[in-house]
Protein backbone atom coordinates (compact mmCIF):
# COMPACT_ATOMS: atom_id res chain seq x y z
CA UNK A 1 0.00 0.00 0.00
CA UNK A 2 1.38 3.54 -1.00
CA UNK A 3 0.87 5.18 2.82
CA UNK A 4 1.43 2.01 4.46
CA UNK A 5 3.73 2.52 7.93
CA UNK A 6 6.95 1.41 8.17
CA UNK A 7 7.59 0.43 11.69
CA UNK A 8 11.04 -0.06 13.04
CA UNK A 9 12.79 0.53 16.61
CA UNK A 10 16.00 2.63 16.36
CA UNK A 11 17.05 3.50 19.61
CA UNK A 12 18.13 0.43 20.42
CA UNK A 13 21.09 0.40 18.51
CA UNK A 14 22.16 3.50 20.68
CA UNK A 15 25.25 3.13 22.55
CA UNK A 16 26.99 4.57 25.47
CA UNK A 17 30.04 7.00 24.52
CA UNK A 18 32.85 5.67 27.11
CA UNK A 19 32.62 1.88 26.71
CA UNK A 20 30.56 1.52 23.39
CA UNK A 21 27.94 -0.73 25.79
CA UNK A 22 24.09 -0.66 24.70
CA UNK A 23 21.87 1.39 27.10
CA UNK A 24 19.94 -0.58 29.91
CA UNK A 25 16.99 -2.05 28.78
CA UNK A 26 14.27 -0.21 30.40
CA UNK A 27 16.02 3.26 29.42
CA UNK A 28 15.20 2.33 26.28
CA UNK A 29 12.16 1.64 27.14
CA UNK A 30 11.68 4.74 28.70
CA UNK A 31 12.75 6.52 25.55
CA UNK A 32 10.03 4.92 23.53
CA UNK A 33 7.31 5.81 26.54
CA UNK A 34 8.74 9.65 27.03
CA UNK A 35 8.46 9.85 23.00
CA UNK A 36 4.68 8.72 22.40
CA UNK A 37 3.86 10.40 25.44
CA UNK A 38 5.06 13.37 25.15
CA UNK A 39 4.28 13.97 21.38
CA UNK A 40 0.70 12.72 22.53
CA UNK A 41 0.39 15.38 24.99
CA UNK A 42 1.81 17.91 22.51
CA UNK A 43 -0.55 17.27 19.49
CA UNK A 44 -3.34 19.92 20.05
CA UNK A 45 -0.33 22.84 20.53
CA UNK A 46 -0.22 25.45 18.27
CA UNK A 47 1.86 28.79 18.14
CA UNK A 48 1.34 30.88 15.30
CA UNK A 49 4.84 32.95 14.17
CA UNK A 50 3.75 36.03 15.65
CA UNK A 51 1.63 34.56 18.90
CA UNK A 52 3.06 35.75 22.36
CA UNK A 53 2.89 33.04 24.97
CA UNK A 54 4.75 29.22 25.48
CA UNK A 55 3.90 26.42 27.45
CA UNK A 56 5.20 25.19 30.88
CA UNK A 57 5.74 22.21 31.50
CA UNK A 58 5.47 20.22 34.89
CA UNK A 59 7.10 17.33 34.95
CA UNK A 60 5.64 15.57 38.49
CA UNK A 61 8.91 13.64 39.68
CA UNK A 62 12.22 12.71 38.57
CA UNK A 63 12.18 9.10 37.85
CA UNK A 64 13.87 7.36 35.39
CA UNK A 65 10.87 7.80 33.01
CA UNK A 66 10.01 10.92 34.10
CA UNK A 67 13.69 12.44 33.31
CA UNK A 68 13.49 10.61 29.75
CA UNK A 69 9.93 12.97 29.77
CA UNK A 70 12.29 15.81 30.29
CA UNK A 71 14.69 14.58 26.97
CA UNK A 72 11.91 14.48 25.36
CA UNK A 73 10.58 17.88 25.67
CA UNK A 74 13.74 19.36 24.71
CA UNK A 75 13.65 17.24 21.84
CA UNK A 76 10.29 18.35 20.93
CA UNK A 77 8.97 21.25 22.45
CA UNK A 78 10.11 23.94 20.03
CA UNK A 79 7.31 26.61 18.77
CA UNK A 80 7.74 28.77 15.73
CA UNK A 81 6.89 31.96 17.28
CA UNK A 82 10.30 31.85 19.63
CA UNK A 83 12.17 35.04 19.59
CA UNK A 84 15.86 34.82 20.26
CA UNK A 85 16.83 38.57 19.65
CA UNK A 86 14.77 41.42 19.40
CA UNK A 87 15.45 43.87 16.14
CA UNK A 88 18.69 45.25 17.40
CA UNK A 89 20.17 42.24 17.69
CA UNK A 90 19.60 42.00 21.57
CA UNK A 91 18.97 38.55 23.08
CA UNK A 92 15.49 38.54 24.32
CA UNK A 93 14.09 34.62 24.25
CA UNK A 94 10.86 35.85 23.90
CA UNK A 95 8.32 32.54 24.19
CA UNK A 96 11.02 30.02 25.57
CA UNK A 97 9.30 26.51 26.36
CA UNK A 98 10.04 26.10 30.11
CA UNK A 99 10.20 22.57 31.69
CA UNK A 100 10.08 22.56 35.46
CA UNK A 101 10.85 19.59 37.56
CA UNK A 102 10.00 18.40 40.80
CA UNK A 103 13.22 16.88 42.38
CA UNK A 104 13.46 15.00 45.61
CA UNK A 105 17.21 14.83 45.26
CA UNK A 106 20.01 17.35 46.18
CA UNK A 107 20.23 20.06 43.94
CA UNK A 108 23.67 18.97 42.83
CA UNK A 109 22.87 15.46 42.45
CA UNK A 110 19.39 16.36 40.41
CA UNK A 111 21.50 18.43 37.68
CA UNK A 112 23.95 15.63 37.79
CA UNK A 113 21.60 13.04 36.90
CA UNK A 114 19.70 15.30 34.24
CA UNK A 115 23.11 16.05 32.69
CA UNK A 116 23.70 11.83 31.84
CA UNK A 117 24.00 10.86 28.25
CA UNK A 118 21.11 8.72 28.40
CA UNK A 119 18.73 11.60 29.41
CA UNK A 120 20.27 15.39 28.51
CA UNK A 121 24.01 14.67 27.86
CA UNK A 122 25.76 18.09 26.53
CA UNK A 123 22.35 20.78 26.42
CA UNK A 124 22.56 21.08 30.15
CA UNK A 125 26.37 22.96 29.43
CA UNK A 126 24.44 25.52 27.11
CA UNK A 127 20.60 25.74 27.90
CA UNK A 128 19.98 27.92 30.80
CA UNK A 129 18.39 25.99 34.15
CA UNK A 130 17.56 27.10 37.55
CA UNK A 131 18.63 24.32 40.61
CA UNK A 132 16.99 25.36 43.95
CA UNK A 133 16.98 28.93 43.07
CA UNK A 134 20.37 29.48 41.23
CA UNK A 135 20.48 29.61 37.63
CA UNK A 136 23.15 28.80 35.28
CA UNK A 137 23.58 29.85 32.10
CA UNK A 138 21.43 33.17 32.26
CA UNK A 139 22.63 34.48 28.31
CA UNK A 140 21.97 31.07 27.17
CA UNK A 141 20.01 31.48 23.49
CA UNK A 142 18.26 28.51 22.99
CA UNK A 143 14.44 28.04 23.27
CA UNK A 144 14.07 25.42 26.22
CA UNK A 145 14.64 26.24 29.72
CA UNK A 146 14.99 24.03 32.44
CA UNK A 147 14.23 24.08 35.98
CA UNK A 148 14.53 22.08 39.46
CA UNK A 149 12.32 22.58 42.06
CA UNK A 150 11.59 20.82 45.11
CA UNK A 151 8.08 21.18 45.05
CA UNK A 152 5.81 21.49 41.97
CA UNK A 153 4.42 25.86 41.10
CA UNK A 154 1.05 26.87 41.49
CA UNK A 155 0.62 27.30 37.37
CA UNK A 156 1.50 25.45 34.82
CA UNK A 157 0.24 24.88 31.27
CA UNK A 158 1.16 20.70 31.01
CA UNK A 159 1.39 18.19 33.99
CA UNK A 160 3.19 15.18 32.86
CA UNK A 161 3.16 12.38 35.43
CA UNK A 162 4.69 8.80 35.71
CA UNK A 163 0.63 7.42 36.55
CA UNK A 164 -0.42 9.15 33.32
CA UNK A 165 2.58 7.86 31.06
CA UNK A 166 1.98 4.10 32.35
CA UNK A 167 -1.97 4.62 31.58
CA UNK A 168 -1.11 6.39 28.25
CA UNK A 169 1.32 2.79 27.35
CA UNK A 170 -1.86 0.60 28.87
CA UNK A 171 -4.31 2.45 26.71
CA UNK A 172 -1.93 1.34 23.04
CA UNK A 173 -0.63 -1.40 21.17
CA UNK A 174 2.67 -1.99 22.08
CA UNK A 175 3.48 -1.18 18.64
CA UNK A 176 2.21 2.36 18.55
CA UNK A 177 4.85 2.92 21.61
CA UNK A 178 7.51 0.55 21.15
CA UNK A 179 8.47 1.20 17.37
CA UNK A 180 8.68 4.28 15.21
CA UNK A 181 7.06 5.09 11.77
CA UNK A 182 10.22 6.25 9.86
CA UNK A 183 8.55 7.15 6.80
CA UNK A 184 8.67 11.13 7.79
CA UNK A 185 12.30 10.77 8.84
CA UNK A 186 13.55 8.82 5.80
CA UNK A 187 11.85 11.80 3.39
CA UNK A 188 13.30 14.52 5.57
CA UNK A 189 16.42 12.90 5.05
CA UNK A 190 16.33 12.99 1.51
CA UNK A 191 16.82 16.41 1.66
CA UNK A 192 20.38 15.88 1.74
CA UNK A 193 20.63 14.26 -1.20
CA UNK A 194 19.60 17.69 -3.11
CA UNK A 195 23.41 18.75 -1.76
CA UNK A 196 25.10 19.97 -5.25
CA UNK A 197 21.45 21.99 -5.82
CA UNK A 198 21.16 23.83 -2.38
CA UNK A 199 25.02 24.07 -2.49
CA UNK A 200 25.17 26.37 -5.10
CA UNK A 201 22.31 28.72 -4.64
CA UNK A 202 23.69 31.64 -3.69
CA UNK A 203 23.68 32.82 0.63
CA UNK A 204 21.90 36.17 -0.43
CA UNK A 205 18.00 35.79 0.16
CA UNK A 206 18.47 32.77 2.09
CA UNK A 207 14.45 32.65 2.97
CA UNK A 208 13.27 33.43 -0.07
CA UNK A 209 11.32 30.71 -1.33
CA UNK A 210 11.95 32.02 -5.11
CA UNK A 211 15.26 30.79 -4.81
CA UNK A 212 14.20 27.22 -4.07
CA UNK A 213 11.80 26.15 -6.72
CA UNK A 214 14.10 24.13 -9.12
CA UNK A 215 14.99 22.36 -5.78
CA UNK A 216 11.72 22.01 -4.19
CA UNK A 217 10.47 20.65 -8.23
CA UNK A 218 13.22 17.96 -8.21
CA UNK A 219 12.27 16.67 -4.27
CA UNK A 220 8.72 16.58 -5.03
CA UNK A 221 9.03 15.20 -7.97
CA UNK A 222 12.33 12.89 -7.78
CA UNK A 223 12.91 12.24 -4.56
CA UNK A 224 9.32 12.03 -3.25
CA UNK A 225 8.56 9.98 -6.18
CA UNK A 226 10.52 6.94 -4.56
CA UNK A 227 9.02 4.59 -2.46
CA UNK A 228 10.12 5.18 1.78
CA UNK A 229 12.47 2.23 2.36
CA UNK A 230 13.10 1.19 6.09
CA UNK A 231 15.86 3.68 7.63
CA UNK A 232 17.89 1.49 9.55
CA UNK A 233 20.55 -0.63 7.97
CA UNK A 234 21.28 -3.27 10.50
CA UNK A 235 25.12 -3.65 9.63
CA UNK A 236 25.44 0.37 8.88
CA UNK A 237 24.09 0.96 12.25
CA UNK A 238 25.90 -1.54 14.06
CA UNK A 239 28.85 -0.73 12.86
CA UNK A 240 28.85 3.06 13.11
CA UNK A 241 27.03 5.50 16.16
CA UNK A 242 27.47 8.77 13.80
CA UNK A 243 25.34 6.55 11.60
CA UNK A 244 22.85 5.79 14.49
CA UNK A 245 22.71 9.37 15.62
CA UNK A 246 21.91 10.90 11.75
CA UNK A 247 18.98 8.54 11.68
CA UNK A 248 17.68 9.17 15.17
CA UNK A 249 17.58 12.79 13.89
CA UNK A 250 16.25 12.77 10.61
CA UNK A 251 13.83 10.82 13.48
CA UNK A 252 13.23 13.95 16.11
CA UNK A 253 13.35 16.19 13.18
CA UNK A 254 10.13 14.99 11.64
CA UNK A 255 8.38 14.34 15.04
CA UNK A 256 7.96 18.34 14.85
CA UNK A 257 6.52 18.41 10.88
CA UNK A 258 2.99 18.02 12.65
CA UNK A 259 3.24 20.74 15.01
CA UNK A 260 4.85 23.28 12.25
CA UNK A 261 2.10 22.51 10.09
CA UNK A 262 -0.25 23.33 12.98
CA UNK A 263 1.30 26.51 13.41
CA UNK A 264 0.89 27.87 9.98
CA UNK A 265 -2.54 26.51 10.16
CA UNK A 266 -3.41 28.67 12.84
CA UNK A 267 -1.18 31.63 11.19
CA UNK A 268 -3.25 31.16 7.75
CA UNK A 269 -6.89 30.99 9.97
CA UNK A 270 -5.89 34.56 11.66
CA UNK A 271 -4.36 36.20 8.58
CA UNK A 272 -7.08 34.65 5.71
CA UNK A 273 -3.59 33.45 3.42
CA UNK A 274 -3.02 30.22 1.62
CA UNK A 275 -0.95 27.88 3.17
CA UNK A 276 1.74 27.78 0.60
CA UNK A 277 1.99 31.79 1.29
CA UNK A 278 2.12 30.99 4.84
CA UNK A 279 5.09 28.63 4.03
CA UNK A 280 7.04 30.61 2.23
CA UNK A 281 5.90 34.33 4.01
CA UNK A 282 7.21 32.55 7.17
CA UNK A 283 10.31 30.80 6.13
CA UNK A 284 12.91 32.84 7.99
CA UNK A 285 11.01 31.97 11.49
CA UNK A 286 10.67 28.43 10.92
CA UNK A 287 13.95 27.86 10.11
CA UNK A 288 15.22 30.04 13.22
CA UNK A 289 12.82 27.47 15.57
CA UNK A 290 14.43 24.27 13.30
CA UNK A 291 18.04 25.94 14.28
CA UNK A 292 17.49 25.74 17.42
CA UNK A 293 15.79 22.70 17.74
CA UNK A 294 18.38 20.58 15.84
CA UNK A 295 21.33 22.39 18.66
CA UNK A 296 19.08 21.09 21.51
CA UNK A 297 19.27 17.20 19.69
CA UNK A 298 22.39 17.47 18.75
CA UNK A 299 23.59 18.34 22.23
CA UNK A 300 21.76 15.39 23.72
CA UNK A 301 22.82 13.50 21.43
CA UNK A 302 26.36 14.06 22.73
CA UNK A 303 27.71 16.63 19.91
CA UNK A 304 29.98 19.55 21.39
CA UNK A 305 30.72 22.92 20.41
CA UNK A 306 34.21 22.78 19.29
CA UNK A 307 36.83 23.78 22.10
CA UNK A 308 39.04 27.58 21.23
CA UNK A 309 42.53 26.20 19.42
CA UNK A 310 39.45 24.11 17.28
CA UNK A 311 37.42 27.30 16.72
CA UNK A 312 40.87 29.39 15.74
CA UNK A 313 41.78 26.73 13.37
CA UNK A 314 38.35 26.95 11.10
CA UNK A 315 38.25 30.49 11.24
CA UNK A 316 41.73 30.55 9.52
CA UNK A 317 40.01 28.32 6.62
CA UNK A 318 38.55 29.04 3.56
CA UNK A 319 36.31 27.31 1.05
CA UNK A 320 37.05 23.50 0.80
CA UNK A 321 39.88 23.33 3.55
CA UNK A 322 36.87 24.80 5.71
CA UNK A 323 34.13 22.23 4.67
CA UNK A 324 36.42 19.75 5.53
CA UNK A 325 37.31 20.67 8.44
CA UNK A 326 33.69 20.70 10.08
CA UNK A 327 33.10 17.48 8.19
CA UNK A 328 36.16 16.14 10.13
CA UNK A 329 34.60 17.35 13.61
CA UNK A 330 31.38 16.16 12.47
CA UNK A 331 32.38 12.67 11.62
CA UNK A 332 34.56 11.73 14.88
CA UNK A 333 32.90 8.60 16.25
CA UNK A 334 34.31 9.53 19.23
CA UNK A 335 34.32 12.94 20.31
CA UNK A 336 31.76 14.91 17.18
CA UNK A 337 31.52 18.36 17.22
CA UNK A 338 30.21 20.84 15.45
CA UNK A 339 31.18 24.49 14.28
CA UNK A 340 27.34 25.00 13.67
CA UNK A 341 26.30 24.76 17.51
CA UNK A 342 25.70 28.21 17.91
CA UNK A 343 23.02 30.75 18.04
CA UNK A 344 20.77 31.82 15.01
CA UNK A 345 22.90 35.51 15.47
CA UNK A 346 26.03 33.42 15.25
CA UNK A 347 25.24 31.38 12.45
CA UNK A 348 24.11 33.81 10.42
CA UNK A 349 27.95 35.42 10.88
CA UNK A 350 30.07 32.55 10.68
CA UNK A 351 27.97 29.75 8.09
CA UNK A 352 24.99 31.15 6.67
CA UNK A 353 24.89 28.76 3.94
CA UNK A 354 24.09 25.97 6.42
CA UNK A 355 20.22 28.43 6.90
CA UNK A 356 19.77 27.02 3.13
CA UNK A 357 18.94 23.16 4.50
CA UNK A 358 17.17 24.54 7.23
CA UNK A 359 14.64 26.97 4.63
CA UNK A 360 14.88 24.70 2.11
CA UNK A 361 13.86 21.72 4.71
CA UNK A 362 10.80 23.77 5.91
CA UNK A 363 9.31 24.54 2.75
CA UNK A 364 9.25 20.75 1.56
CA UNK A 365 7.35 19.96 4.84
CA UNK A 366 4.17 20.27 3.30
CA UNK A 367 4.80 17.89 0.67
CA UNK A 368 6.33 15.25 2.72
CA UNK A 369 2.84 15.38 4.89
CA UNK A 370 0.85 15.59 1.64
CA UNK A 371 2.85 12.44 0.35
CA UNK A 372 2.19 10.14 3.52
CA UNK A 373 -1.49 11.92 3.77
CA UNK A 374 -0.86 13.00 7.16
Amino acid sequence: MKNKAIMERPFEYLRRSGDGQPFPEETVRNWYIARAYVLDKLKDIAFGPGDAGSIHALVSSDSPLMLAVVRQLALSAHFINYRERDIFGNLICKNRTLVTLVSGRGAQEAAAELQKEEYLGNLMQHCKYTVFGETVNADSYLDVELEIVPEAPESFDLVFSEEEALAFVASKAPEEVFSIDTRKAVLAGRVYELGAVIDNLPAEDIHSAKRYMFALDTFQFKLLGKKPAPMINDAKWQKSQLTVKYGLSNIFCADCFESRARGIRKYCDESGVGEREAWETNNEALSYSEHNRWVAERLILGFRQPGKEERMFYETLYARKKAACVKMLKNNEEDPAHVDLCSCLDLRRSDPDNFKYDSFLLLAIPLILKKLGL
